[in-house]
């Protein structure tokens, strides 16, 4: 499930980077910089590389907490800008509020002068499963370590650890910072988590979920089957699934339903 990954996607393309020239060196310095803080935090550290959809996981004792490993320490490389292993053990709910804070921070940083984008991270709270299938709070922070040389976002890191605060809290207190003037941005996103799909599509899914198939559907909300089958369609982009049980499954556990 890969919530806001077009949108993600479009800023990351907006960048240009391919369209640079950048030094392997940056990306060798950023890799270095996260497995330092991996290794002194003991935590699980992500370099992002948004030019080439692709991502460096360094990992200490906290990988072995969440089952990443069973060694004392990882590295690992993925070919996606997408911290799969992180998101496939997160929870359904925090996922998505974690993506729109992605989203927002990324957006916002790319309307900052270059000068400013590193002075900021964003921050939060999430559940996330351990190596035993139970949901530990993590504290989650996202920033910018590595520029373009025309000053555009390149090199994300991304950091992982347990939280002292493991109490049930509603959302995952999203925040950006800035450590140079103090500035601090409280956000929310439950409502708008809650509005990722229509009311008609919400409907459509119920429908779904109770086995009606499309010409039951179309014949009980009057609409043609052409108009059932598009929002289908529409509900699986939304929710990155595959299909419309992997909706049903995910919308559930969002609390769409």
């Amino acid at each position: 499930m890969d919530i806001l990954r077009k949108e993600l996607n479009m800023i990351y393309e907006a960048q240009h980077l391919d369209m640079e020239a950048l030094d392997p060196s940056d990306v060798a310095e950023a890799k270095a910089i996260a497995a330092i803080i991996a290794d002194i935090n003991s935590g699980c550290a992500i370099v992002t590389d948004a030019s080439c959809d692709k991502c460096y996981i360094y990992a200490k004792g906290f990988g072995t907490l969440i089952g990443l490993t069973e060694e004392s320490s990882i590295y690992k490389e993925e070919n996606s800008s997408d911290e799969d292993e992180i998101y496939n053990r997160l929870h359904p709910e925090d996922l998505v509020e974690k993506r729109m804070l992605e989203y927002e921070f990324l957006k916002m940083m790319d309307s900052l002068e270059e000068c400013e984008k590193k002075y900021y991270k964003a921050t939060c709270r999430i559940r996330m499963k351990d190596r035993q299938g139970i949901y530990r709070s993590i504290e989650n922070s996202t920033q910018i370590i590595g520029l373009s040389p025309a000053g555009k976002i390149w090199l994300i890191l991304c950091f992982y650890n347990l939280s002292s605060v493991q109490t049930e809290v509603d959302g995952i207190a999203p925040h950006i910072i800035n450590n140079s003037n103090g500035e601090i941005i409280a956000l929310s996103f439950g409502e708008k988590r809650k509005r990722i799909l229509t009311e008609r599509e919400k409907e459509i899914l119920h429908l779904i979920k109770d086995g009606k198939p499309s010409k039951i559907i179309a014949d009980l909300l009057d609409i043609s089957i052409h108009t059932v089958n598009r929002h289908r369609q529409n509900i699986i982009e939304k929710l990155s699934v595959g299909n419309s049980i992997e909706a049903i499954t995910a919308a559930t556990a969002m609390k769409l339903l």
